[in-house]
């Protein structure tokens, strides 16, 4: 879905599209992934408030636009669900720590074996690779 088909939709269920809103929606639409409130706050143009960044976090996930859960730290990460950013992964340089995202899915003949292995039925597929990015590749040589 392109950023004005998103708008659209959110606007036609019922989500008054703020400032906020918007940055918040341009960010994860840009590939944003993965990012905790704090991570947010550093991205927007505006200054908003923290607690009117949680309503329209809230308010996006009402809505089904984006999803949240608990990263490996216990902090609360936000994605966009797969009907707005198809699945995909991240790739984490281990050097320098930078995040490219990696708009490729998984096979869906890796996800079906998955399910039938682990007996469950998978909704969403993000992944994580880790490794040296370019840029470091060139600074080690």
């Amino acid at each position: 879905m392109n950023r004005k088909e998103t708008f659209d939709f959110l606007r036609h269920s019922g989500l008054r599209m703020t400032k906020i809103k918007k940055e918040i929606v341009d960010l994860f639409l840009g590939g944003g992934c993965g990012l905790s409130v704090k991570d947010i706050l550093g991205e927007l143009f505006s200054t908003p408030d923290i607690s009117t960044v949680y309503r329209s976090l809230d308010s996006l996930v009402d809505k089904g636009f984006l999803r949240h859960s608990v990263g490996a730290e216990g902090v609360v990460q936000y994605r966009c669900t797969s009907a707005f950013f198809p699945d995909h992964g991240h790739f984490s340089c281990v050097n320098c720590g930078g995040t490219i995202a990696v708009r490729r899915k998984l096979p869906e003949t890796f996800l079906h074996l998955l399910e039938k292995e682990y007996g469950v039925n998978v909704k969403s597929a993000d992944f994580l690779l880790e490794g040296k990015c370019q840029k470091c590749i060139n600074a080690d040589s």
